[in-house]
């Protein structure tokens, strides 16, 4: 099978360069083009594989890199990844034409995906959601945090206990992503804004007042997420009235599997879903 890859760099604001690649499959016509934010401390490239088996039906991906991601200038801060990828979406409707733009989103990027589609008018025919995360909800992760180091460590609390916890801790939640002091996956502490970073954390809510009113959304979940169960322990009616405040237009389909869909056959399942939502 033979696909096209083009990437280079567009200019957001001022000398600001953001990375992109789209990728097109030569052999069919295409049905549209999936766009698809990254995750934080992954790049482009991990969409473009994750949702290959799109390309192959004809459908063309695109995605691009956050600020401090790969060849995106800048640093790394997470109001910077709704600007990012509000204009990503406009690079990327300027280069489809008259084709459909669809959406992809996981886990944390459902918020920058969800700003951007509302703050540009709703321009996309359809979004999928996966495990997708609607707030960077503190005091949730806090409380989530509390509970995990009573559970591991005993006896009075240390400073050094608590780095030991913390990191255990996203190793848990984050299984087989390179994180320490200096990394997390392929974000780098120096390429990170620390200092704006958790001021974002503790004060942005980008998706206050936002409601998408007309497009329809596929939500697809897993119940045995440790990410969701954060802030929905029974996975089910409380996350799904989340994503309804900000997609009302969401039907909803859950998975018995974990936040990466590790089980191959949950993976077909889901990638049947999206085929055949993104179809209708």
């Amino acid at each position: 099978m033979k696909f096209f890859f083009e990437n280079g760099c567009f200019i957001r604001t001022g000398n600001h360069l953001v990375q992109w690649v789209h990728v097109k499959n030569r052999e069919v016509d295409s049905k549209g083009v999936i766009f698809a934010p990254p995750l934080i401390g992954a790049g482009s490239s991990l969409e473009i594989s994750n949702l290959r088996k799109l390309a192959k039906k004809g459908y063309e991906l695109f995605s691009f890199n956050y600020s401090g991601h790969g060849k995106s200038s800048d640093k790394f801060r997470p109001r910077a990844t709704l600007e990012d990828t509000a204009h990503a979406l406009d690079f990327l409707i300027h280069r489809a034409g008259n084709k459909p733009v669809y959406a992809i989103a996981s886990c944390y990027s459902a918020i920058p995906l969800i700003h951007a589609a509302h703050s540009r008018g709703e321009p996309i025919k359809k979004i999928v959601l996966i495990n997708a995360v609607c707030n960077i909800n503190v005091k949730a992760i806090t409380a989530s945090f509390i509970s995990y180091y009573r559970s591991a460590f005993s006896g009075k609390l240390s400073i050094s206990k608590i780095n030991t916890a913390f990191m255990k801790y996203m190793e848990f939640l984050f299984p087989g992503i390179a994180i320490n002091r200096n990394l997390f996956g392929a974000l780098l502490r120096h390429r990170t804004n620390m200092a704006k970073t958790v001021w974002d954390a503790l004060l942005m809510d980008p998706l206050q007042g936002i409601h998408l009113q007309r497009t329809p959304v596929l939500g697809l979940y897993a119940k045995q997420d440790r990410i969701l169960q954060i802030y929905d322990t029974d996975v089910g009616r409380n996350y799904e009235k989340q994503i309804l405040q900000k997609c009302p237009h969401t039907i909803f389909y859950p998975l018995p599997c974990d936040h990466f869909l590790s089980s191959v056959n949950h993976r077909k399942l889901a990638y049947n879903k999206i085929l055949t939502f993104l179809s209708l």
